[in-house]
């Protein structure tokens, strides 16, 4: 490997691109990505980087947040929803230290106490804080000049409690809640997620043009701001990006084609356009209410309160226990195969249980919807 150095401001090349190497004392040292295979840019931004006092940055730990998504919004690195979402949990993490902290003063121990105050939400949420963290103290390593990798590497080693999350409904628990919904909406959006593993903002996004009935399946699509335009819906991107294609279940297949054939674009609420809240539309208020009339019984107080989530959950997790391959419940749930195995390995059954499972059961669900076709 071809490695080029000059010694004057620390500069050196490596395939192409410059690099810089800053002295920051007491033996510590650190390596700057340039970004530029052009000398002269190198030398411009070294010599930036060399006059700046990377201890020295009088910034405060929130105003550092907000030009963290500023520059992120620039450079087109997040989605509208992800943004608020992402910007929340690092105002929470800003909230846990002190106030006015600068952000030179951020320290490994900042990152500690804030995560010991996490130890109870979900490996998802804890994850989801990692990943933001990480990419702001990146940031700040790159962009500021500050020298926080004691922070990147206290929050690599950081561990959680890891607590798996096994709650779902099986087939039986689905059918109970279809069976008593009288709200065509409510019925729709269980069968979206129980059915066809969609999340809650795939949902309220789901247009008429998703569903194929001849195939019959679902293409669960990104909607770009032209074409958006064009159609006079707003734009939305799959959480990952990552379209696919669901089998609509026969159990459900004659009601959602009654069910779509009476909508214009918007499955849900065609009308509705966003608020304070992030989504175009937020059903849970009233999803929640019926959900808990419906299991009562089985949950406790903490569990009674269940997200849409579940459902998708449930879809997942009701495919590996029917012995479905890993790969191909990823590519039902748009997933990536080391997540999906994460979750729903355990639940796929040996061989020898799947020859000694039952044939037989299934659902007992008549929608109520008084426009119902025949079957």
């Amino acid at each position: 490997m071809k490695v080029r150095k000059r010694q004057s401001l620390g500069l050196w090349e490596k395939k192409g691109w410059w690099y810089c190497r800053v002295s920051l004392g007491r033996g510590k040292r650190k390596n700057y990505t340039l970004h530029t295979q052009n000398f002269e840019e190198a030398r411009s931004k070294a010599l930036i980087i060399r006059q700046s006092k990377p201890f020295a940055c009088k910034g405060s730990l929130v105003n550092a947040v907000e030009e963290f998504f500023v520059f992120k919004k620039r450079h087109g690195k997040f989605t509208e929803f992800s943004e608020r979402n992402k910007r929340g949990d690092l105002k929470r993490f800003a909230r846990s230290c002190a106030e006015g902290l600068p952000l030179s003063a951020l320290a490994p121990r900042h990152i500690h106490s804030f995560f010991d105050l996490k130890q109870g939400v979900s490996e998802d949420t804890k994850a989801g804080y990692k990943t933001i963290l990480s990419s702001f103290i990146t940031w700040c390593i790159d962009e500021k000049n500050l020298h926080l990798h004691d922070c990147r590497s206290a929050l690599k080693k950081y561990k959680f409690r890891t607590v798996a999350r096994t709650g779902f409904f099986n087939p039986m628990d689905i059918d109970r809640a279809l069976t008593q919904s009288d709200d065509d909406e409510i019925t729709y959006i269980i069968i979206c997620s129980a059915f066809l593993g969609m999340r809650k903002n795939e949902i309220i996004h789901s247009r008429k043009d998703w569903f194929d009935f001849g195939k019959p399946d679902c293409f669960i699509q990104n909607l770009d701001k032209v074409r958006a335009e064009k159609l006079g819906l707003d734009p939305f991107r799959i959480k990952n990006g990552k379209e696919r294609r669901v089998l609509i279940h026969s159990y459900v297949l004659e009601w959602l084609k009654n069910y779509v054939s009476s909508k214009d674009q918007y499955c849900i609420a065609p009308d509705s356009r966003k608020g304070k809240s992030p989504y175009r539309y937020n059903y849970e208020k009233k999803y929640k209410s019926f959900l808990k009339k419906v299991y009562a019984a089985e949950f406790s107080k903490a569990e009674r309160f269940i997200a849409s989530h579940m459902f998708r959950r449930s879809f997942g997790t009701n495919l590996a226990v029917d012995g479905v391959n890993i790969g191909d419940i990823a590519d039902m749930i748009g997933d990536s195969i080391r997540t999906t195995e994460k979750h729903y390995a355990r639940y796929i059954p040996s061989v020898d249980t799947i020859n000694r499972m039952k044939v037989g059961g299934g659902f007992t669900f008549t929608p109520k919807s008084k426009e119902v076709m025949s079957l």
